[in-house]
This record gives C-alpha cells, structure tokens and sequence, in this order.
C-alpha cells in the first residue's frame, strides 16, 4: 500500500510541475493599451479628488463618526458609497471618452479599384 501512494505523490508531482510551465500568453497589445488607459483614468480620478477635497484630506481626522466615538453607529453600511461611486462613474467616463476599444477616425472613403 505505501509503494502504491509513494508512486500516486510521484505522478502528483510531476503533474503539478507539468502544469506549473503553462502560463498565460502575453496580453494582447489592444488588452495593453486599455489597462494604460484605465490606469489613466484612475490616477486622473485620484489627482481630482485630490484637488476637490483638500480641506478634508488635510484636516485632523474627525471624532464625530469615527469608531469608538460615542456617536459612531457600526450598523451604516452606506457610509462612503457616494464617494466611490462618484469616483468610479469619473473613471467610467473618461474610459468610454477616451474610446477605448473603437476607433475615433471616420472609416476611409472607398476606392474604386479597376
């Protein structure tokens, strides 16, 4: 029994170094372009919450709210929600602005060949 399960963790083994080589293909250069845009977006949507809301990144963190204040209610669970969801609709937007995935140029004309 034990040469049995010697031999079943060898074949285990070689199985899981077998499928370790395979790895995913290289992205494709259209899969590039649109992470470099969304991670443009994402850090112009960072640099924009961070100009609207210097008085609030900058202040000293509030006591009303904040847990283990006595005004604090652990049972909100919308609490922020508006905020990410403002910063996710301005990544959104500048994503489908900027046009990923389409072709901004009008079509060429076509030409009759003879």
């Amino acid at each position: 029994m034990s040469c049995l399960r010697l031999v079943a963790q060898m074949v285990f083994m070689l199985g899981a170094v077998a499928l370790s080589a395979c790895g995913r293909p290289p992205p494709s250069g259209q899969a590039q372009a649109d992470a470099a845009t969304r991670a443009a977006c994402q850090q112009r949507a960072e640099e924009v919450y961070n100009q609207q809301n210097r008085g609030e990144i900058y202040s000293p963190a509030p006591a009303v709210n904040s847990p283990f204040s006595s005004n604090y209610v652990p049972g909100i669970s919308n609490r922020g929600l508006s905020e990410l969801f403002a910063h996710d609709r301005m990544v959104s937007d500048c994503i489908r602005n900027t046009g990923t995935g389409a072709e901004r140029s009008p079509p060429p004309a076509p030409t009759s060949q003879h």
